[in-house]
């Protein structure tokens, strides 16, 4: 909703291989993934995204409870373009790094 308040059309999806499924149809700006997803997780996901090469562009954003710098650098290793704990989530902030990385995708 936030996302949605801002301007931008969002598409949801319930699991990783749906929304895998759903970026293979049409194309993004911005993929939004949550690290704890049904079936695939975030991690996967943009994995999966990099190894194809209608979707490695896209940046691709990690939002998650998960905070240790462990998890921090897999989302790094995996290709995330930024990485969102919750706990420190800050809607301006958040906001502006989706304006940042769609500007960059375009």
């Amino acid at each position: 909703s936030i996302l949605e308040s801002a301007g931008y059309v969002v598409h949801v999806a319930v699991s990783g291989e749906e929304g895998l499924e759903q970026a293979r149809r049409q194309p993004y700006a911005l993929f939004l993934v949550d690290v704890e997803m049904p079936g695939m997780d975030g991690f996967t996901f943009i994995e999966r995204t990099r190894a194809e090469p209608a979707l490695r562009q896209v940046p691709a954003m990690l939002v998650t409870s998960r905070a240790s710098p462990a998890d921090r650098q897999r989302g790094v290793d995996v290709g995330a373009k930024a990485y969102i704990v919750k706990s420190e989530f800050a809607q301006s902030e958040f906001l502006e790094q989706v304006r940042q990385l769609v500007r960059e995708a375009q």
